[in-house]
């Protein structure tokens, strides 16, 4: 770790303090950021235009403060987003943007939070080389921040004295994609009706994360859904849809008011898919029964979670609660390439050249661009990583409200690290966000070590810039941060 990261860790543990028992201030703000364009869509390597809307995206955002007189305000302001992840400059370039709106709040308690809706807007200019009539990237993100900017700007200017009750729900939403085979190999969506697969590589986590904010009055106004799985359902069409997210605000508005905000966080789910990998014919009937798309039942699946969970939890709602937000920053080390991989990396880079020297239309051009550059990253970091080791850079949001832990990461986690945080942690609740906060350009997939033994796509170099040894430095530093707001050792 170099000494400049680890001197300003060191500051930053040093300054902040749990925050102590408070009246609680929320504000609220949903609003949509889909664009009336074609626009790109991210989420495959090849090149998706969407002319037509199936839901919106949404940007959602929750502001809290508290204050005790002749102390600092304790702030925090979360915007879920839907797309498929938030490169680092647009939470930082976001940040500044809005900064100037915001008088008193401090931009650097602001995160972004990505719902992993692979049928989002594609926010990276780079990511594909032609666009054909659809919007720009560069010139959607003028658009996003402007919106973002409104419903963030109406949120924290909206804020009022409220409660805030929260709870654990269930619903089978993710299931873990990865399949292994009598040889120890791994493949994300692979083939299980073949005589050598033997089991699915890791744990499945069905909780259902429910934070409730009422109005002075106890009227819910805000609900914070967080669900271990991302959103891609529909992951390969070509329109704009927020996936299974859209039903479960559908349900929940339909039930509570058209006011109420909802705001969904993708938990960790980085070896998890919501579509199952056994029983697919079994559920299928079930829904056919049901008269429900897949995206239809997992959001009626949620909202009843929801459903049930409120109903227990608006007997204690809190007014006066403990809230606290840290904002933490350190490195990790990156995943080192071996010689093997380098080469390997190497071959499939030559092999999609040749195959982009004969694409036949966008598509299969895109395609090989994307897998191109998907390649070179890890020929580079090989050749580089002897002089110049490979290092992540982490912001990691930790806050406490109540007998809550929030904490945020920027990979798409195992399940192995979540399950190793929900063990240890010293709060009566924990929820993890993940796709959230970037602060490097390259985050990605974290995969645990049995996946990397494994090996295939979400645990091989390519799509893994962080190895098993920063996932558990990871873990260590949001369990030292939960640990210290809730005044345990």
């Amino acid at each position: 770790m170099s000494k400049k990261w680890g001197v300003f860790c060191a500051l930053t543990v040093g300054i902040i303090k749990a925050g102590m028992t408070a009246e609680l201030s929320v504000g609220m703000a949903e609003i949509s950021i889909t664009p009336d364009r074609p626009v790109s869509l991210a989420g495959q390597f090849h090149q998706r235009i969407a002319r037509s809307v199936e839901s919106p995206c949404m940007a959602c955002v929750l502001a809290l403060e508290s204050r005790e007189a002749g102390k600092e305000p304790e702030q925090a302001i979360m915007v879920s987003v839907d797309v498929v992840s938030i490169p680092a400059e647009v939470q930082r370039d976001f940040r500044a943007y809005v900064a100037a709106r915001l008088p008193g709040f401090d931009t650097n308690k602001l995160f972004l939070a990505a719902t992993h809706t692979h049928t989002g807007p594609t926010l990276d200019q780079n990511r594909f080389s032609d666009y054909e009539d659809a919007i720009q990237p560069k010139e959607y993100l003028s658009f996003l921040y402007e919106r973002m900017a409104e419903a963030v700007v109406k949120a924290w200017e909206g804020r009022k004295p409220g409660g805030v009750a929260w709870g654990l729900g269930h619903a089978v939403v993710g299931h873990n994609r990865r399949a292994v085979y009598a040889d120890g190999t791994s493949v994300m969506y692979g083939k299980t009706d073949k005589p050598e697969f033997t089991h699915i590589e890791g744990w499945e986590d069905h909780a259902v994360d429910v934070l409730c904010f009422t109005d002075a009055g106890g009227r819910l106004v805000t609900a914070a859904v967080t669900v271990p799985c991302p959103s891609q359902v529909v992951e390969g069409i070509s329109q704009v849809s927020s996936d299974y997210w859209g039903h479960v605000r559908e349900n929940l508005k339909a039930k509570y008011g058209q006011d109420l905000v909802v705001l969904g966080f993708c938990g960790p789910g980085g070896d998890q898919a919501p579509r199952p990998m056994l029983r697919k014919a079994a559920e299928s009937r079930m829904e056919k029964l049901r008269k429900l798309s897949r995206k239809q039942e997992l959001g009626r699946r949620i909202a009843r979670a929801f459903d049930e969970t409120w109903e227990a939890i608006r007997q204690d709602i809190r007014n006066d609660v403990v809230f606290a937000h840290r904002v933490e920053r350190f490195e990790v080390p990156g995943r080192i390439i071996t010689e093997a991989e380098y080469k390997d990396a190497q071959n499939n880079y030559r092999s999609f050249e040749k195959r982009l020297e004969t694409a036949k239309n966008l598509q299969e051009k895109s395609i090989a661009q994307g897998r191109m550059r998907w390649f070179k990253r890890t020929v580079e970091l090989y050749e580089t990583q002897n002089d110049n080791p490979p290092i992540n850079r982490l912001e990691v949001h930790v806050l406490r409200l109540g007998d809550v832990a929030i904490a945020t990461n920027p990979f798409e986690l195992f399940q192995d690290y979540a399950m190793r945080v929900h063990g240890r942690t010293p709060a009566e609740q924990t929820v993890l966000i993940q796709l959230a906060s970037p602060l490097d350009e390259r985050h990605s997939y974290l995969p645990s070590a049995r996946a990397v033994a494994g090996g295939g796509y979400s645990a091989v170099p390519q799509s893994t810039p962080v190895g098993p040894e920063g996932g558990q430095m990871l873990v260590d530093r949001t369990l030292s941060v939960i640990s210290e707001l809730f005044g345990k050792k």
